[in-house]
């Protein structure tokens, strides 16, 4: 993590995870060829033509290319410094939007109390947390995500939590 003003920056791990499931959301309509392909982003139902980058086109030949029945993403395979999207370059907007993790929420200043992932998504066992969460924060009615994420950092900081920001 770095960081930027008051907001994180936040470094990938190249975990996998936020792939891992994504394979419900992307659709291959289309094989054009050993690269390319047309992909239904069923989120957004938009139509891109996904490019399997260079680097990445033997793993993706040694995962035996795409599995249509696969819950994770058809496009993320393994390599030594953990897991890569093969069409990064290229890959469809609701994975260019997605967040990994925007928020860090600590009590007492160190204790990990809850995480915001996805787009707003809390992540937590802390019960008063939750309740704030349920009672204050899913209810604000601001669709800008800086607006909103200083809003909840604002309710979250009167209540005595410690908040940090991320930018990913």
């Amino acid at each position: 993590m770095r960081c930027i003003g008051t907001i994180m920056k936040f470094d990938c791990t190249r975990c996998g995870k936020c792939c891992m499931v994504s394979g419900k959301h992307i659709r291959i309509e289309r094989k054009l060829g050993e690269r390319d392909y047309y992909c239904r982003d069923l989120i957004s139902n938009n139509l891109v033509m996904a490019h399997v980058e260079s680097p990445y086109l033997p793993g993706f030949r040694d995962k035996g290319g795409y599995l249509e029945e696969n819950a994770q993403c058809h496009f993320l395979v393994r390599t030594p410094e953990g897991y890569s999207c093969v069409v990064y370059n290229t890959r469809p907007l609701s994975c260019r939007e997605f967040r990994c993790c925007r928020m860090r929420i600590y009590h007492d200043g160190k204790n990990l109390a809850g995480t915001i992932k996805g787009r707003r998504s809390l992540s937590s066992t802390d019960a008063d947390l939750e309740t704030l969460w349920n009672d204050r924060i899913r209810l604000l009615g601001i669709e800008e995500d800086g607006q909103w994420d200083m809003k909840v950092k604002s309710v979250l900081e009167d209540a005595g939590y410690t908040v940090e920001l991320y930018n990913s």
